[in-house]
């Protein structure tokens, strides 16, 4: 997947997971300020998200990795916007994010390691 649609894919996802949280926010009034904000932090994460490509890494590590340059961005980001709220609060979110992916991720690959198996197996037995 080259940089562009990745980008447009971590729009989208970024964009959904911003809806939702303002759904379960009583739906808050949104300015340009967090529009732009949204996009650029779903930009960032799907650019960075490269960095699962790295066969010597493995996905821990990547995952530490991407955590971290996440926090560092919506840190800055934050700071260059003037944020005045909790940072525990949003370093905690941010945390169960990751949480809630690794989650999704595992069950994920789990699923598509039996399917495999299971797809083997049968050609396995055919033969």
């Amino acid at each position: 997947m080259d940089i562009i649609q990745r980008s447009f894919k971590a729009l989208g996802i970024g964009s959904f997971i911003y809806l939702l949280v303002l759904l379960f926010n009583n739906g808050a009034v949104v300015d340009i300020t967090a529009i732009v904000y949204v996009f650029l932090l779903s930009i960032f994460v799907g650019i960075s998200s490269y960095i699962f490509n790295v066969d010597a890494l493995n996905f821990m590590v990547c995952l530490l990795i991407h955590y971290l340059t996440v926090n560092i961005f919506v840190i800055v980001a934050n700071k260059m916007m003037g944020f005045s709220g909790s940072y525990s609060h949003l370093l905690v979110s941010i945390f169960l994010i990751y949480l809630l992916a690794y989650i999704v991720a595992t069950v994920n690959t789990k699923v598509t390691v039996k399917e495999l198996n299971q797809q083997l197996e049968k050609l396995n037995n055919k033969y």
